[in-house]
């Protein structure tokens, strides 16, 4: 498949957008083979396997989570951040993005891979909440990544003070 033959560009440009992430562990999801390189860079990696076939358990690494990608089996903030793969070209990408904000941490990233148009995932981000948005060529495919702010907190905090 194609895909594997642009996948390092796509591993190094999301290794540098996950500079800026808060330490804590990243979730990896529907990408098992971007998974095993950001792993192999250091990085505390959760592959969450949404493929119909069993997961594997890579060399030396923790065995993949299963799940939904719109569904994750992921407790609520406990991610610094995740990586998603292929919203672009979903037509619930508008739940696909909430569910994948649910579980990163508030001031964590939300790293998108895709083969999309960058303007679209650029749309897609913005309209799904995330803020600070930056985005990489990766050969063939498009790193979209911004900062899951969680409002709820502040809508509450703001709600406290003005009383």
């Amino acid at each position: 498949m194609l895909t594997r033959l642009f996948l390092g560009a796509a591993i190094d440009a999301v290794a540098e957008t996950l500079r800026g992430a808060p330490a804590g562990p990243i979730a990896v999801v529907g990408q098992p083979r971007l998974a095993k390189g950001l792993a192999a860079r250091g990085l505390e990696v959760i592959a969450v396997d949404v493929e119909a076939k069993a997961p594997r358990r890579p060399k030396g690494g923790t065995p993949p989570v299963r799940g939904r990608d719109d569904a994750l089996p992921l407790a609520d903030r406990s991610l610094a951040a995740l990586v998603g793969w292929g919203a672009g070209v979903r037509d619930d990408w508008a739940d696909l993005l909430a569910e994948w904000s649910r579980v990163v941490v508030d001031g964590g990233v939300l790293v998108m891979v895709d083969r999309g148009a960058a303007t679209e995932l650029s749309r897609r981000a913005l309209c799904g909440g995330l803020a600070e948005l930056e985005q990489h060529a990766a050969g063939r495919l498009v790193v979209t990544s911004g900062v899951v702010t969680d409002l709820s907190d502040t809508r509450s905090a703001g709600s406290r003070s003005a009383g």
